[in-house]
């Protein structure tokens, strides 16, 4: 019996990924500017580490994830490049070929993941816990810059794989002993983890 190449199989994993992407967007699980996005990607994949990403993305929309539920479908600006958006705290957050700039209040262990995209993350102190919040920040191909308030205290243990993770000089200079401390996880793997000082 011979078995499928593996640009047979890869091939076959795409076309079953744009299935399931096509079931979520007739459930209305994303608007069709993102399927648009994610369909030409998927079609542009070549290698199966790619596909990974995206299998994980789609499986994320098929399972009804909170990021793909935002109540901003209604008008889509939650899926336009350079959107800006208050909200609740999730869960997760993906920015995927575009870029967006999320504010508070942040509940620990929130996700945020940047794939082929810019996330701009603002931290003031009212945003945070009185004493330690975490965040889980992975920037794949991406960037995520993170801008903080005067006064927080940051601990980056984002680990930097190919790419770059690191916390301005200022927001060390800054921070309180006193004041909330920001626990910053998770990776920056061929992209760009940087914490900022914000500016008002």
């Amino acid at each position: 019996m011979k078995l499928p190449a593996l640009k047979e199989i890869v091939d076959e994993r795409k076309e079953k990924a744009i299935e399931n992407l096509s079931t979520s967007f007739a459930k209305n699980r994303l608007p069709l500017e993102e399927y648009e996005r994610l369909v030409e990607y998927i079609n542009k994949i070549e290698s199966e580490r790619e596909l990974v990403v995206v299998e994980k993305i789609v499986s994320e929309y098929s399972s009804g994830d909170p990021t793909a539920k935002s109540s901003a479908y209604d008008d889509d600006d939650d899926y336009r490049p350079s959107s800006s958006i208050t909200h609740k705290p999730l869960s997760s957050n993906l920015t995927l070929l575009s870029s967006r700039s999320v504010n508070g209040p942040y509940k620990s262990g929130a996700q945020f993941l940047s794939l082929l995209g810019t996330q701009n993350i603002k931290v003031h102190m009212a945003d945070l816990s009185k004493r330690r919040t975490s965040l889980n920040v992975v920037s794949i191909l991406g960037d995520s810059v993170i801008s903080v308030e005067s006064g927080i205290r940051v601990v980056n243990n984002a680990l930097p794989i190919l790419g770059n993770s690191d916390v301005s000089q200022k927001v060390d200079r800054q921070a309180r002993n006193d004041g909330p401390e920001l626990v910053i996880n998770g990776a920056a793997l061929l992209g760009n983890i940087s914490v900022k000082l914000l500016k008002e």
